[in-house]
């Protein structure tokens, strides 16, 4: 089998172009960058106005770039046309039980082509969203008429779509069946306009619909597939995307508010639009208020990072903005009885985003007093506890969390003893200073015991119900932002905070593999995957530091585990796919002969000969990423360093099953080289080109050979680790291969000696494109 026959060249082992494209390692950078992106827009100096709003174009200029290669992913995956009118043609040829599962794997892959389209679809549509929502930000007047021109080329894909037949429902609202619903709309009214006058009641009524139906569009789908993007990430606090959320829902909700108010005026003008007009209302009503509370709660969001960051006196500055935006927020929903719920939330938000204001002016303003008292300047002294005092105790009367209160209860007895102080001492009140930092250690130890029982509990629940361990974490991070409030510089602080941050992505990472194991291979899984390895790996990085090696270790691997899966996942739906594009190479070169043969419809037809090298051109660029996909899971996976998780998980015996499977497709990645250029062969014969034909197949000669070779190495591969029917396979294939190598050789021998070629069969055809014997 292993003979050399005369013309081969000693061939090196084939690896895959270095271009072949893997979209796990593509998707894993795009999230990195996103993640990136977040944190920089979050901890950005909010005084700088126009660093800031670079910094927000930037971060969804990012999940643009994300979203628009999980589209182009997803149309990867997704069955060719060919596949399905190939599968038709066969059902029409064939009867009894043979077509029912004919019909029945047609009616399967109608509806994975659907849910595809679907994921498709809204992956085009987040991109449009956040281009949308780059052009009009919450920090800006004026409007970047460069994100408004992408949004309307995303938006432009989005419609493009609908023509198929899909429909995009998370759980509750049909996208494209709103947004058809809009399109229509829009051709009616189009089509109206040419023949009514502009105020006929007519014209009107249809496109006071248009505007609410587009409103609706926003209001219901897009809300609900923000919340379920959102979900599937773990976005939970600003660090985590949480404030790219808040930002796009105050947007889709600005949005349909304006959309409802162009309606309202055209409802009322038709007396039967009465109900519709007081539902539109309401539905206005409501979508204003959410979209202050967004706006309140991406304000928030940059505080609560600035405020862990020790900025207290810029967390205080957008505690108050977020504050005044639930104001607005609670005018909006006390228009509509029914909101009167959502109008007494936004007030105590309101309240509490005030309190939260005051809290940190009033901290801000501890370090002046220090150093007043430092330098004896007693008046100056007393009028800055007095401004403390003011904040303070308009902080306690406004405050709703626990933890804000006991803080501001704490720091009110301090500085009343502090006042105390100040009126007995006389002109030296430097000593004031040892009362305020003693007051000061005490309230730090209560803090970090409250912060360290909340990630007990949390620790407790996390391996068995790990999101019911997030409340714990989320008191935590309050009371932690409380801390750091009082000393950010602080090494035991510092530590709780890296702590508290190691069990929140710790927490998300098991979460994600829950979700995970939910989900079926594709490009949904793919990306849960990738989730999972970076939430993993953001927790090792705390878990580090914070001096727990041993579970920083364990979860590296952990992530790489996912990784590799994901690497594997996709090479799987390549691997399907270059056995599609194999066969429809092979047909399509059966086709293109039989065209070349009739010289009437040689003349009647385009040249076949481009498309039939294409197809073969676009499957071997299917075996590379198949190729460079599973070899980049087996080297994700030999990375794993933890003897115990290799151990368990079989790592040793499965990274050497990875490269039997890569030496397969290597082989099988020769073979269709070698099936392209014997078509060239055949073809050049055709054409009276001698020389070239024999250049083809002797080609073709070697890289069959070259097949062999891989085929014998991965069957050895798959003997040493006990797969003896993938050995056996493999092993046939090499066999099956090697004949195919003597017929190719023996026909460029022919054309030596003056002879034709002679012609494969279908037998012959069938192991030179699909590996197979052809039964």
């Amino acid at each position: 089998m292993a003979n050399v026959l005369p013309g081969s060249k000693k061939a090196s082992s084939p690896k895959p172009e270095d271009d072949a494209l893997i979209y796990t390692s593509l998707l894993f950078e795009l999230n990195l960058k996103a993640q990136d992106a977040v944190r920089d827009f979050a901890l950005h100096d909010i005084d700088d106005k126009e660093g800031l709003e670079t910094k927000r174009i930037t971060m969804h200029d990012a999940f643009t770039e994300l979203y628009e290669n999980v589209a182009a992913f997803s149309e990867q995956v997704m069955i060719e046309d060919f596949d399905m009118n190939y599968l038709k043609g066969r059902i029409a040829q064939t009867e009894g039980e043979a077509k029912e599962q004919l019909e029945k794997a047609v009616d399967e892959l109608v509806e994975q082509s659907k849910k595809n389209l679907a994921d498709l679809w809204m992956a085009r549509v987040l991109a449009w969203l956040h281009q949308a929502a780059a052009a009009s930000g919450p920090f800006v007047e004026s409007e970047h008429e460069d994100k408004q021109r992408n949004a309307s080329k995303y938006l432009a894909r989005v419609y493009t779509m609908l023509e198929k037949p899909f429909s995009a429902i998370p759980q509750k609202a049909d996208g494209t069946q709103k947004l058809r619903r809009v399109a229509l709309g829009l051709q009616a009214y189009n089509l109206l306009k040419q023949s009514h006058e502009e105020t006929d009641d007519e014209l009107t009524s249809i496109l006071g619909k248009n505007k609410s139906a587009e409103a609706e569009f926003y209001d219901e789908f897009l809300n609900e597939l923000i919340g379920q993007e959102s979900t599937f990430r773990q976005a939970f606090n600003p660090f985590d995307e949480l404030i790219w959320r808040d930002i796009l829902s105050s947007f889709i909700f600005e949005q349909a508010t304006d959309l409802y108010n162009e309606a309202i005026p055209l409802f009322k003008k038709k007396k039967d639009l009465k109900e519709k007009l007081t539902t539109i209302t309401s539905w206005k009503s409501n979508t204003a208020g959410l979209s202050e509370v967004y706006l309140a709660m991406t304000y928030t969001d940059i505080a609560d990072s600035q405020m862990r960051a020790g900025n207290l006196e810029d967390a205080s500055k957008l505690y108050a903005v977020a504050s005044d935006a639930f104001g607005r927020a609670e005018k909006c929903f006390r228009e509509t009885l029914a909101l009167q719920p959502n109008a007494e939330q936004s007030r105590l938000d309101k309240e509490h985003k005030k309190a939260q204001s005051l809290f940190c002016s009033a901290e801000a303003s501890v370090n002046i007093l220090t150093e007043l008292i430092r330098m004896n300047n007693k008046t100056e002294s007393k009028t800055t506890l007095k401004e403390i005092f003011k904040n303070l105790e308009k902080a306690e009367k406004l405050a709703q969390t626990r933890e804000l209160v006991g803080a501001i209860k704490e720091d009110l007895k301090t500085f009343s003893f502090v006042e105390d102080l100040l009126k007995k001492k006389g002109d030296d009140i430097s000593g004031i200073i040892d009362q305020i930092e003693f007051a000061k250690d005490l309230r730090k130890t209560g803090l970090i015991q409250d912060i360290s029982k909340a990630l007990d509990e949390a620790t407790i629940k996390m391996s068995k119900k790990p999101a019911e361990s997030l409340d714990s974490i989320r008191e935590a991070l309050n009371t932690l932002g409380i801390l750091l409030s009082l000393d950010v510089e602080d090494e035991e602080v510092g530590k709780l905070r890296n702590k508290t941050l190691a069990l929140l992505n710790n927490v998300k990472y098991m979460i994600q593999f829950q979700l995970s194991s939910q989900l079926q291979h594709g490009v949904k899984f793919i990306s849960s995957r990738i989730l999972e390895n970076l939430h993993a790996e953001e927790a090792a990085s705390y878990y580090k530091i914070v001096g727990e090696k041993e579970t920083a270790d364990e979860l590296m691997d952990l992530g790489k585990l996912a990784l590799a899966t994901a690497f594997a996942s996709e090479a799987q739906v390549y691997s399907r796919q270059s056995d599609q594009w194999a066969f429809r190479a092979q047909i399509e070169r059966l086709n293109a002969f039989e065209v070349l043969q009739d010289e009437l419809a040689q003349l009647e037809a385009d040249d076949p000969i481009d498309d039939v090298l294409e197809t073969h051109d676009n499957t071997i660029n299917k075996i590379k990423q198949t190729v460079a996909s599973f070899e980049a899971a087996a080297n994700e996976l030999d990375s794993v360093k933890g003897k115990q998780i290799r151990t368990k998980n079989n790592v040793e015996l499965q990274v050497k099953q990875l490269q039997g499977v890569v030496m397969k497709f290597r082989g099988d990645l020769s073979r269709m080289e070698a099936a392209k250029n014997d078509f060239m062969a055949e073809l050049m014969f055709m054409k009276g080109e001698r020389s070239k034909a024999k250049i083809h197949y002797s080609d073709a000669n070697d890289q069959l050979r070259e097949a062999v070779g891989n085929y014998t190495v991965a069957a050895q591969v798959f003997q040493s680790v006990g797969d003896a029917q993938s050995a056996q396979n493999v092993d046939g294939k090499a066999k099956t291969t090697d004949l195919l190598a003597r017929s190719v050789w023996d026909n460029r021998q022919r054309i030596e000696r003056d002879q034709s070629p002679s012609p494969k069969g279908e037998s012959e055809l069938a192991a030179l494109y699909l590996g197979t014997s052809g039964q």
